[in-house]
């Protein structure tokens, strides 16, 4: 027999992730993947805030009103989402309603048509976007108000089922080996500092106890500026409340998610409809308003006559972390070891698969393959750091 030892075997990489929420869960199942020893340390029930109440809209054109390294990104990051689903549904058996059937917008008259025109020129020019007659537009969507002077069609838009997608990215998760901490209170991010060197060591709960990680990851959301200790204004990510209603139709009105006059719709399979959202800064104050939910039954019922026989099926709020550039806060502080990964406001699930990657990445020393500059949590003095360029 030989006397040889055997190799020790090499002390995986530990890592703490700060929310529980889609985005939290698909950076931990990305990590999990690649080998990394994963916790989430989520305050309540992972995905009981913004993830399971979001929209699910993959459509970052319709928003786009120019060019720029953020639709950049969300397009990166849809690029990623048929692979995405494919791979959950292989893991899970759950379908997470990926649908790529476009999304629509229209204005409810000739004058306002015409300046919907004139906003999407360069897209229409790009190909990313087809003008429809008011023709066109019913032929499209039969079930839409006869009175819409026509609307703009892209076509790479896609939608998703958010409690779905999250319900099996968190299943995926758990079985590649993440850890769930459910009802762990984070207090602060405990920073040890040698020279002009600061190192994130660990994360003290608020019961005083620390856990260190060599890596920790803050995808806490609306309640991010609420950890002490992490380099950043307390301004620097607002919490912005969106209501929602959902109704429910014997089958489904339109096919397509529609922004129609002031107000976004997402049809599912099952002939239920979500109507979204209000913009409201309120703090951290959940609830659902008579007025809000009125203007979004109003304006959409005007778009699609026959939701006015709908049945409601709830309504609801959710917290959208706001910041003032709209940019996500995402990848590496001036604390060693201290990523972020917050800040997506209106595009959390459609960006979640590109922010796990770019995690991912930043973890492991890989090469990201875009400029990350835009979006580093350092990027100007009103968030909290310094400047700094991208890793």
């Amino acid at each position: 027999m030989s006397g040889r030892k055997k190799p020790a075997q090499k002390k995986r990489k530990e890592v703490l992730i700060i929310g529980g929420g889609i985005m939290g869960t698909s950076i931990a199942l990305e990590l999990a993947r690649h080998g990394l020893a994963v916790t989430v340390l989520e305050k309540s029930v992972p995905g009981a805030e913004a993830s399971s109440a979001a929209a699910g809209i993959l459509g970052p054109e319709v928003e786009a009103e120019t060019e720029g390294p953020f639709v950049d990104l969300c397009r990166r990051s849809r690029q990623l989402y048929p692979s995405w689903a494919k791979s959950l549904y292989k893991e899970t058996s759950i379908d997470v309603g990926f649908r790529t059937r476009g999304v629509l917008q229209v204005e409810n008259d000739a004058n306002t048509h015409r300046a919907l025109l004139k906003r999407r020129k360069f897209q229409l020019a790009q190909g990313r976007a087809e003008r429809l007659t008011k023709k066109g537009l019913v032929e499209l969507e039969p079930g839409l108000s006869k009175s819409l002077p026509g609307g703009v069609y892209f076509p790479q838009g896609a939608h998703i089922t958010p409690d779905l997608l999250f319900r099996a990215t968190h299943i995926a998760a758990e079985r590649a080996g993440v850890a769930f901490k459910s009802g762990a209170y984070v207090k602060r991010i405990q920073v040890s500092q040698d020279g002009d060197q600061r190192k994130a060591e660990a994360v003290v709960l608020d019961d005083g106890s620390q856990l260190k990680a060599d890596h920790v990851i803050v995808a806490a959301g609306s309640w991010t500026p609420l950890i002490e200790g992490l380099p950043l204004a307390k301004s620097a990510v607002v919490p912005a409340r969106g209501q929602l209603v959902a109704l429910r139709t014997p089958s489904p009105c339109i096919q397509r998610v529609l922004f129609a006059l002031d107000c976004y719709l997402i049809p599912r399979d099952d002939g239920r409809l979500l109507i979204g959202s209000t913009l409201e800064f309120v703090g951290y104050k959940k609830g659902v308003t008579a007025e809000s939910i009125q203007h979004l039954l109003e304006v959409a019922i005007r778009a699609v006559p026959a939701l006015a026989q709908a049945e409601l099926d709830g309504a609801w709020s959710n917290f959208r972390p706001w910041t003032k550039d709209h940019l996500p806060l995402l990848g590496r502080t001036d604390i060693d070891g201290l990523i972020l990964a917050s800040g997506h406001y209106r595009n959390g699930i459609l960006l979640a698969p590109i922010t796990a990657e770019t995690v991912r990445k930043l973890v492991l020393g890989q090469r990201l393959g875009f400029d990350l500059t835009p979006f580093l949590p350092t990027r100007n003095r009103e968030l909290g750091a310094k400047s700094q360029k991208s890793a």
